[in-house]
């Protein structure tokens, strides 16, 4: 969660300082139109110092992201400015932000093959059993205290930057942060044997993961074999948590604010869920979640509209041959890939900018699209929400998992209708670090299953 504010701090003050510029004589925005490729080169506010590639055309997009990053190349992302990276002067790595090479590959693969591995999934089902649990109690409970059976209902929304002094505050905020989480993974460091049947947590792959030493990367000596620090210790956790948490939280708003939006839509989940689910289930269950042909097409739809990250980026890096009409692009250019702009795409859409989850049936323009083929598997590339290449969202399965899960038991237990006035769905989004609401989603809620 730390680990973005720095981030989020700049874009907040990249905002402000927009605002004062647009009531001076406006900029003239460079923009060349390449024909063949359908790059755009723009110079903007953010990019004073350097100019950006903007990548707007998906077949342009799969070739760089995906067959040029299949043998390493064109995978570095541009530096990051978070706060721990600040901090720790580029030392504390996490996945996201550390350099394409050994170092990365080691902690990626620990987690993919790990914690975020199919067979593992099935294990941590207690833990998302009782996130749902604690969730609809709490608002089954607000409908009964509610004369009419109805309650104003928000999901969680998003931290808001409050202070503008954050940065004097980061050094303090980081020492926090190790405060908390060091004592945690000491204590399991301190396991002499895991309790039967317990599944391994994130922290316990990486106590005993040895990474390269990338201290030697730029000298071209072989890099030896260490053990995690505890200061990339604490960035690797911190990461896994808010990357857990904040894009999956978003993205559940925009599914619920369309739903709302559509109350046809609704019902028509509502609908299926019915069908295969036993009006006496506790739940709607992981396994039934593979049946709901409907309900998936929802969320893809909702993916499609509204990818919780705005944008991917990649740098060029010296040895990557990235080519612009012709040109090559010179090193430490940033190339930016627009998601919500490609998924809308009009060449590969039928109203692109309409809510249609029906579109990911069976003869749909969307029938047959696959995430996965975002991540290098045979395929075109029609949307990415999580990215695309080698650098792809590792948690897309998990997060494909959770999203599903949570609305479909959302759905069946209440009926979601739009309030009036100023509590109208409004699905104007907010770009920043993530694509979320500008106006975190508010509903009517009314209880739907009677069952104690």
């Amino acid at each position: 969660m730390q680990d973005v504010i720095l981030l989020l701090l700049l874009m907040a003050l990249l905002v402000v300082v927009g605002s004062l510029l647009r009531r001076a004589p406006p900029f003239k925005e460079m923009q060349t139109r390449l024909a063949a490729a359908k790059w755009a080169l723009v110079r903007d506010f953010s990019a004073a110092l350097r100019q950006d590639v903007v990548v707007t055309d998906r077949v342009t997009a799969h070739h760089l992201l995906v067959r040029r990053g299949a043998g390493g190349a064109f995978c570095n992302r541009p530096p990051t400015s978070t706060a721990s990276s600040v901090l720790s002067r580029q030392r504390h790595h996490n996945i996201g932000s550390a350099p394409y090479g050994a170092l990365w590959r080691g902690i990626r693969r620990n987690l993919v093959s790990e914690v975020f591995h199919p067979s593992r999934l099935r294990v941590y089902a207690p833990a998302r059993r009782r996130a749902l649990c604690g969730l609809v109690a709490d608002l089954r409970e607000q409908c009964k205290s509610s004369n009419d059976g109805l309650v104003f209902a928000a999901l969680p929304a998003l931290t808001e930057l409050i202070y503008r002094d954050r940065w004097n505050k980061l050094v303090t905020l980081r020492r926090q942060q190790e405060e908390m989480y060091l004592p945690l993974v000491n204590a399991r460091r301190g396991l002499l044997r895991r309790p039967s049947g317990e599944a391994p947590t994130y922290v316990d792959t990486l106590i005993e993961l040895l990474v390269p030493d990338d201290s030697h990367f730029d000298s071209g000596a072989k890099a030896s074999k260490q053990r995690l620090t505890d200061g990339e210790l604490v960035g690797l956790c911190s990461e896994f948590l808010g990357a857990g948490t904040e894009p999956a939280t978003a993205a559940l708003q925009w599914v619920m604010a369309n739903l709302v939006k559509h109350v046809d839509v609704q019902e028509a989940v509502r609908s299926e869920i019915d069908a295969f689910v036993g009006a006496d289930a506790e739940e709607v269950s992981e396994d039934d979640l593979g049946k709901l042909e409907y309900l998936n097409a929802v969320l893809m739809e909702a993916l499609r509209l509204h990818p919780t990250v705005p944008s991917v980026a990649r740098q060029v890096m010296p040895d990557d041959h990235v080519f612009l009409d012709g040109r090559r692009v010179a090193a430490g250019t940033t190339v930016q890939f627009p998601l919500e702009r490609l998924a809308r795409d009009e060449t590969a859409w039928a109203e692109p900018d309409k809510f249609a989850p029906e579109r990911f049936l069976a003869g749909g323009g969307g029938d047959g699209v696959s995430l996965v083929a975002a991540a290098g598997s045979a395929g075109e590339i029609k949307m990415m929400p999580f990215g695309a290449g080698r650098r792809m969202c590792p948690g897309m399965g998990v997060a494909m998992l959770h999203l599903g899960y949570f609305v479909a038991n959302l759905v069946r237990e209440f009926e979601w209708t739009e309030a009036e006035g100023d509590l109208a769905v409004d699905l104007e989004p907010q770009v920043g670090f993530l694509n979320v609401m500008e106006r975190p989603l508010r509903a009517l809620l009314k209880l739907r299953n009677k069952r104690a």
